[in-house]
């Protein structure tokens, strides 16, 4: 959980010299901690465009277990943008047991 934590706070200094309106939200980490599952969204500078990305990454390895789901939309649904993505994200977190 600690590095967990650490990455979760490496992410959020990244994310104040960006561009886009970004913000991190950490989603869960499986039980010994070697998968953590983290979404990305915001909005996108310079458009109307809203986005979700969500990641599994194996901090064990410090590798991303595959690409990233990436779900876009209008700027007035980035709610359902993030809700179509962990939608989509599902399969993911229960194959790496990762729970909030």
């Amino acid at each position: 959980m600690i590095k967990f934590l650490a990455a979760a706070s490496f992410l959020l200094s990244m994310v104040g010299h960006a561009k886009d309106m970004i913000k991190v939200n950490a989603i869960g980490s499986s039980p010994k901690g070697q998968f953590v599952a983290f979404e990305e969204f915001g909005l996108m500078s310079g458009s109307k465009t809203s986005f979700s990305h969500i990641r599994v990454k194996n901090v064990w390895k410090n590798e991303y277990v595959d690409g990233p789901i990436k779900v876009t939309g209008d700027k007035d649904g980035l709610n359902i943008v993030r809700a179509k993505a962990k939608q989509m994200a599902q399969k993911r977190l229960e194959e790496f047991n990762i729970s909030s």
